[in-house]
């Protein structure tokens, strides 16, 4: 687990088409080391889903119809190949593109492979077998997987799929059935991620309509589904990416999506570049109310501390809430040439602060130019 008393844990792993796989120093910037996947043709080939186990030790990585293992302190091309089907032509296992990894945070060793070929593998650690398949029914097909992520209690499994406007709950404890699914407007190839909170009571993801939505798990409606609880216009672009921050009150979200100019001699020039006008921004949100500092304990147990509020000062309120009613706001707007490093300076900034003067609720805005 990242630690920042321990720099050693302070790293990221990237990867892209047809390169090595790269680990980073979140410190530094530099490449720390890089891991190799080889293909049959002698040829590098970029995973498709790339994750750490749960101590941080091993790297897993999806692809077609395999999944390989690095150990963190083996750099190079020595690797585990687990394929997840006998062969190309069997009809058992695990087929497709393995396009998305996610551990169960209950330390069971168990953990989740989605594929293109619309099925989620849970598999387990110790021994990298298959434990069982969910997939979709006659009557209703799930898409090709692109986000699994588990509850935090590990009882429940939430994915999300290719054109598909829904993310659905799993049961992976006793039925291996669907729950519940959350609407959203996900009908798109773009792979549009969400994320739950560190004490599992709020699910936030966006949408290709520019909104962030954010469902309540724990205080469900009268036909026992989630609320939302919080649905804006946050983007002038798809929302690609939503991320909670493990103990602040700070929600990170990303826009935009590939455009393609049309050319049509009935088209003004003026409509042409409006058509292609693209929201590429990063914004950090900053919700109001009061919250409780949690983190996970050795044992994986969620423990909570006092409530304080953002500058560490202890509250009486137990509220962590989103409502309609501008608990989210927006503060200020900076330009950026590809200099990520600015992102790290405006949040640490002091002086970013709401119009109004309140500190209650406070946005950095971020917009890739």
């Amino acid at each position: 687990m990242m630690s920042i008393q321990d720099p050693d844990t302070c790293c990221f792993l990237s990867s892209s088409r047809e390169h090595p796989i790269h680990l980073w120093d979140a410190y530094s910037g530099k490449v720390r080391c890089s891991y190799t996947i080889i293909d049959h043709r002698d040829e590098i080939v970029g995973p498709n889903a790339l994750t750490f186990n749960l101590d941080g030790s091993r790297i897993y990585c999806g692809y077609k119809n395999m999944i390989k293992i690095f150990d963190l302190d083996r750099p190079g091309r020595d690797g585990q190949d687990i394929k997840t089907t006998p062969s190309r032509k069997s009809k058992e296992g695990q087929k497709g593109i393995i396009s998305c990894l996610a551990f169960n945070p209950d330390r069971s060793g168990l953990y989740a492979a989605g594929s293109y070929s619309q099925t989620i593998g849970l598999y387990d650690e110790s021994n990298n077998e298959l434990c069982s398949i969910l997939q979709g029914t006659e009557n209703e097909s799930i898409g090709d997987i692109i986000q699994v992520q588990f509850s935090r209690d590990g009882k429940y499994l939430f994915s999300s799929s290719r054109k598909d406007n829904y993310i659905r709950c799993w049961d992976i404890r006793n039925t291996g059935n669907i729950l519940y699914k959350l609407e959203r407007n996900g009908n798109t190839n773009q792979r549009l991620s969400f994320d739950l909170d560190n004490t599992g009571s709020f699910l936030v993801t966006g949408s290709l309509d520019g909104k962030m939505i954010v469902y309540d798990l724990v205080n469900l409606d009268s036909k026992g589904s989630p609320r939302k609880v919080l649905d804006r216009l946050a983007h002038d672009d798809a929302v690609s990416a939503m991320s909670i921050h493990p103990t602040l009150p700070l929600i990170a979200s990303c826009s935009g999506q590939r455009k393609f100019k049309l050319i049509n001699g009935d088209i003004s020039e003026n409509d042409q570049n409006q058509n292609i006008t693209s929201d590429n921004s990063l914004k950090i949100w900053r919700a109001k109310g009061d919250y409780a500092w949690c983190y996970y304990s050795a044992e994986g147990e969620i423990v909570i501390h006092p409530v304080t509020n953002i500058e560490g000062e202890e509250n009486t309120s137990k509220e962590y809430s989103f409502d309609n009613q501008g608990t989210i706001d927006i503060s200020n707007e900076i330009s950026l040439n590809a200099n990520i490093s600015m992102v790290e300076e405006q949040i640490n900034n002091s002086n970013i602060v709401s119009d109004n003067g309140s500190d209650n609720y406070i946005m950095t805005y971020v917009k890739f130019i």
